[in-house]
């Protein structure tokens, strides 16, 4: 789909329609790069078939609705995966669409969310699968189970213990996020800290006040939504070329033979020699081994036979 001579906006759209994880992403973009798409004769065909693939997607989406299969059903776990949990009207939707930029239905009206939202949260080159699920009390716990890492959202201290009936089963690391805390007292904030870290007391504690957050403190949400997950970003190059923009996505303890095989498809015999910049070398374009293990924003680069 690209072209020349397009406004900043389309090109946004085009790429993040490329990295688009659920139809309703994919026509948002296609809305606005239908939008953005120049009108004069030379454009025609461009503006054409981006106007065929929307509306192919449109049947797709009714086709679904026609089967009854729900959203929840076609979503397919990323990487990294965030799920925003807690009970109606506690702020769920707005945060969500704080961390991903999003326009979801925001209400005070109980119920607003009844299928889950998905989108995509950008920090630091990565792009984290973000759901808002449906409020408690929500008896599909798929998406609570399968979760990396939970960010249940409370607005009074009474949620804490209604909420753990439904975090039972889950293996993810929990962030409990207290919101609106600028309605509390003093006293009431020290309250709400002493509990909450006694009964999480592996799980970090992040206030927010009701009105809207600086754009520091959501950079600080993103940065410890990130620390959570147990991966790092390697980035790979070329021999005398720049290393790639976008890093690839590994757990920890990942070793350059893990990259070897991820890229060469099982044939990491092929490589002759592997040399790495960043924070597990010793110095920059340092030789090492397929054993070597990588750490987060190592540039790691192949020669083969």
């Amino acid at each position: 789909m690209a072209s020349t001579n397009q406004s900043p906006f389309y090109k946004k759209a085009e790429i993040d329609f490329l990295y688009a994880k659920s139809d309703e992403e994919r026509l948002e973009c296609l809305e606005i790069m239908i939008r953005e798409c120049p009108k004069h004769k030379g454009a025609e065909k461009m503006l054409a078939g981006l106007r065929t693939r929307y509306k192919k997607i449109l049947i797709s989406l009714d086709k679904q609705k026609k089967s009854g299969k729900t959203k929840q059903q076609g979503i397919k776990k990323d990487d990294m995966q965030l799920v925003i949990l807690g009970f109606t009207n506690v702020g769920k939707s707005t945060l969500f669409n704080l961390l991903t930029g999003q326009k979801v239905k925001v209400s005070s009206t109980p119920f607003t969310t009844y299928e889950p939202n998905l989108a995509m949260m950008d920090y630091d080159d990565v792009k984290i699968q973000t759901l808002d699920n449906p409020p408690f009390p929500n008896e599909n716990r798929s998406l609570v189970n399968s979760a990396d890492v939970i960010l249940l959202v409370i607005d009074n201290l009474n949620q804490i213990k209604d909420s753990e009936k439904y975090l039972t089963r889950t293996r993810a690391k929990i962030i409990v996020l207290y919101n609106k805390a600028d309605l509390l007292s003093d006293e009431e904030l020290r309250k709400l800290e002493a509990t909450i870290n006694s009964k999480f007391k592996k799980h970090l504690t992040f206030i927010l006040s009701s009105e809207k957050p600086e754009v520091e403190t959501l950079n600080q949400l993103k940065k410890t939504i990130f620390s959570y997950f147990p991966i790092i970003r390697v980035y790979t190059k070329e021999p005398k070329k720049q290393a790639s923009k976008q890093p690839m996505i590994l757990k920890k303890g990942a070793t350059l033979e893990t990259v070897a095989e991820k890229i060469l498809k099982g044939m990491s015999t092929n490589i002759k020699r592997a040399r790495i910049w960043g924070p597990s070398s010793k110095f920059g374009g340092q030789t090492a081994g397929l054993k070597h293990e990588l750490k987060d924003k190592d540039i790691i680069e192949f020669q083969t036979k």
